[in-house]
């Protein structure tokens, strides 16, 4: 029964951002959160997005998450569920800081614990390679509010418009949110574990999607649990304009599944995968460096460094950007 505690990889997200709550609700009997005792925590230990191939895989489902009744969100779920976050130039989303329900992949933690290798990665909470990644979109497609003002749940123009994307591991999914605002066609979300795309994912879709004007279009969207390895059965191939992936290289043994679901989705020519990661994950060895090198192995795409990252207060991150090779 393991019950080892690992924090969060790298700093503590900026002062202007809301901390990430559990909503728990235990039975009248159970004492309540706690945190089991076990190894030390490890720094920059882990990525929220995968566990362990060691754990087995999850199979790989479509998930049908019925949207809440209502189209927009309420004073209380505004101010007490979800918080601003600011993700480059005058763009602003909103993200999910309080369960939307019980989740039995946090029973027993508390707001302090980040992750359980093998049960909870961390997917519940906004990473910061997440928000680097939104700050090159924002700058590479050249999105921008269509009005005046800061974009607050509103349409974005750049551009994203008709393309179809997919995120990896997405989490929270704000760089995939960024794109729906940002006119995409179709954004899928994937997660290993389904209570995330439950609980968060799509709350938080339909949190920024909801201030949007009521003639607006909005993409589809479709939600995917499960390990890589089953994804491709879900996925068409060679369909995805733009592939984007945050915090998801820090164990080596995961990247070759990882890349073989890159190169059967992404578009052969025009496509693009975006990967946001941490130069170096402390304690697991997986980093950009181990990433450039299975990439280089694998021979099926063209790889160069788009953007980095150094606050001098934490792990330094870059931005990697993927292109297929050409066949023969």
């Amino acid at each position: 029964n393991d019950r080892r505690i690992l924090c969060r990889g790298g700093r503590e997200m900026g002062a202007d951002e809301t901390a990430f709550r559990f909503n728990f609700t235990f039975g009248e009997d159970d004492g309540g959160p706690s945190v089991g005792n076990g190894d030390p925590p490890i720094k920059d230990a882990r990525s929220p997005k995968r566990p362990r191939p060691a754990t087995g895989t999850e199979t790989a489902q479509e998930l049908r998450i019925p949207e809440p009744r209502g189209s927009h969100p309420t004073t209380s779920d505004r101010h007490d569920r979800f918080a601003p976050q600011d993700v480059g130039g005058s763009v602003r989303l909103w993200k999910v800081v309080e369960l939307m329900q019980q989740s039995t992949l946090v029973q027993g933690l508390d707001e302090e614990t980040d992750l359980v290798p093998g049960r909870y990665e961390g997917g519940f909470k906004v990473w910061e390679c997440s928000v680097d990644l939104c700050e090159h979109l924002v700058e590479a497609y050249g999105l921008k509010p269509a009005g005046d003002g800061a974009c607050d749940g509103a349409c974005l123009k750049g551009r994203l418009e008709g393309s179809r994307v997919l995120e990896l591991g997405c989490g929270q999914g704000l760089p995939g949110v960024l794109c729906l605002l940002g006119g995409a066609e179709q954004v899928v979300f994937q997660d290993f574990n389904g209570e995330v795309l439950r609980y968060v994912t799509q709350p938080c879709v339909q949190r920024n999607l909801g201030g949007r004007d009521p003639d607006g279009t909005t993409g589809s969207v479709r939600y995917i649990s499960g390990d890589w390895d089953g994804c491709g059965d879900l996925l068409e191939r060679e369909s995805f304009d733009l592939i984007l992936t945050a915090e998801t290289i820090y164990e080596p043994k995961s990247v070759p599944s990882l890349l073989d679901l890159l190169a059967w989705c992404l578009k052969p020519g025009t496509g693009v995968a975006l990967v946001a990661a941490k130069v170096y994950y402390f304690g697991v060895g997986g980093g950009v460096a181990p990433f450039e090198e299975e990439v280089r192995r694998q021979g099926l795409f063209h790889i160069e460094h788009v953007r980095s990252v150094d606050d001098g207060a934490s792990n330094m991150r870059e931005v990697l950007l993927l292109r297929r090779k050409p066949e023969g």
